[in-house]
């Protein structure tokens, strides 16, 4: 009796239907395979212990579409470091799901003014000079990630005692990130991410025509292994007639860097 009366329940709560599966539901969705249905209970996926992204291990070979929830931390194999969290297999290795909870702001992230105003003396050449505007914090990631440079950046021109400029020369401005430490691999001698302009006025009778800021907005989207970084924002000039070139000056000056981890 008990058995009838749970090949019973059973039957109620699986049923197949056009070739469709349906628990908890006696009419599935009819382009869905399998329909799960529940107002109280939720879906495991199998827990596994994956060693590494290249490796299919628990499991025989890789097969793509196959889904599990990885139960282990693995980082013997740097490159193929594996992390608690759900994975899918995409026929040759193991790719991790990440989700918007676990990217995380390493500097920056307010509204308020966070560059603070410096000013450079550019000579009367061609050739760029440069000046370190802001030194950003260091920052550890610890497992390999897309981190996202932005910043907002003022720049005005003027001669070098602040008046207006008047001798028609074209004046060039550039916002950059550099990396001053960095893991082995990674260059910490070249800019990255550079936002650029450049000003004239017009004649000597209307002086610097304009009367606000111009903004910078260098930006850079970099895939970086684990690791601890520094990186700078630097500013600089050129110009064949010299000049003095203030970064910061305004109110809404930011900088911002977040990582998303890929692994």
């Amino acid at each position: 009796m008990i058995k009838n009366i749970l090949y019973l329940v059973f039957i109620l709560n699986f049923s197949i239907y056009s070739g469709q599966v349906g628990i908890g539901t006696a009419s599935p969705n009819t382009n869905a395979v399998l329909e799960l249905s529940s107002s109280n209970k939720g879906l495991i996926l199998p827990r596994v212990a994956l060693t590494s992204t290249n490796n299919a291990s628990p499991l025989a070979a890789h097969i793509a579409g196959m889904t599990v929830y990885n139960t282990a931390t693995n980082t013997s194999s740097a490159p193929n470091a594996v992390y608690p969290g759900e994975y899918y297999n995409d026929g040759t290795k193991w790719m991790r799901k990440t989700t918007a909870r676990e990217i995380r702001m390493i500097a920056g992230g307010s509204i308020t003014d966070q560059i603070s105003s410096k000013s450079l003396t550019v000579p009367d050449q061609s050739s760029f000079v440069d000046t370190t505007l802001l030194t950003l914090p260091s920052f550890t990631l610890d497992r390999e990630s897309i981190v996202e440079f932005n910043a907002n950046v003022t720049a005005e021109f003027t001669k070098s005692n602040g008046s207006p400029l008047t001798d028609s020369s074209v004046k060039l401005a550039k916002a950059f990130f550099i990396f001053t430490s960095a893991p082995s691999g990674i260059p910490t001698n070249s800019h990255f991410g550079a936002s650029s302009l450049s000003y004239t006025n017009t004649s000597s009778t209307n002086g610097n025509i304009i009367s606000d800021y111009f903004y910078l907005v260098p930006r850079s989207i970099l895939l970086l292994p684990a690791g601890t970084y520094t990186v700078a924002l630097k500013g600089g000039g050129a110009s064949d007639t010299g000049f003095k070139l203030t970064f910061g000056s305004g109110g809404s000056d930011q900088l911002q860097v977040m990582a998303t981890p890929t692994k």
